[in-house]
């Protein structure tokens, strides 16, 4: 049976965002300072040496917002979006997007949300392993990427489709993607984007309550919902099928 290629498309709007930690004076300079001059500051920070500052280091070797980022960095788009999916046929291939975002609308699974929330203050840092941290949002609207499955001549089925987000204090961003179980890599050589602002923010992150990726896809649970809404999918279409007999 011939491939056959489908395309997932998103609503636009998402961005790219990273949480790193940072030199505890710093949190403590900006914690209760405006965001503007705290954006000012780490910007200009990339441009000049850090004995040069006007205020405390940002962190060992800081170079730019989107390298402070061992704790997490994401690109994508929120959670929130909209999802729609077409087959692409006859002269159509992955390089032409005349007709996106005219593709058929659905819901794919929400398999789970990772927590990623920082505080304003530093109270659990005796009991836990709490770290100073920067967070830094660029928010984008635009193309964010698209979805591209293969089939060995199957239809494309939603039920199969679902994606996991990661919650932080300012977006809930899409993070992964999954086809049949199998992960689909965003396509990103057609993004095309523009900015709508920033959001950037000081505080301290819990590392003991991260909800990192590496724990969730070692959950033997985690496709228990996955598994359940295959199943009910299955039945629906099981009593489709006897009723219109």
């Amino acid at each position: 049976m011939a491939k056959r290629l489908f395309r997932v498309d998103t609503s636009n709007g998402g961005g790219e965002l990273v949480i790193g930690t940072v030199n505890e004076e710093f949190v403590q300079h900006f914690i209760d300072e405006d965001e503007s001059e705290l954006m000012t500051y780490v910007l200009e920070a990339e441009d000049i040496e850090p004995e040069d500052l006007e205020g405390p280091e940002i962190c060992d070797e800081f170079y730019t917002w989107s390298e402070t980022d061992d704790i997490e960095h994401l690109y994508g788009v929120y959670g929130n979006t909209e999802w729609s999916w077409m087959e692409v046929t006859g002269m159509k291939n992955r390089d032409m997007y005349d007709d996106e975002y005219e593709g058929e609308k659905f819901e794919p699974l929400h398999l789970h949300d990772r927590e990623a929330y920082h505080s304003d203050t530093d109270e659990h840092k005796e009991k836990y392993d709490v770290v100073p941290c920067l967070l830094y949002h660029t928010m984008e609207k635009g193309g964010m990427g698209n979805f591209f499955i293969e089939t060995d001549g199957e239809d494309f089925d939603p039920n199969k489709f679902c994606y996991s987000t990661v919650a932080t204090n300012v977006a809930e961003i899409v993070d992964q993607v999954w086809y049949d179980k199998e992960e689909i890599d965003c396509d990103m050589e057609w993004t095309d984007t523009r900015s709508k602002g920033d959001y950037v923010q000081v505080g301290w992150f819990n590392k003991d309550w991260h909800d990192t990726r590496e724990q969730r896809l070692a959950d033997e649970y985690m496709w228990e919902s996955y598994d359940e809404n295959i199943e009910d999918a299955r039945k629906e279409e099981l009593k489709r099928s006897i009723l219109t007999k």
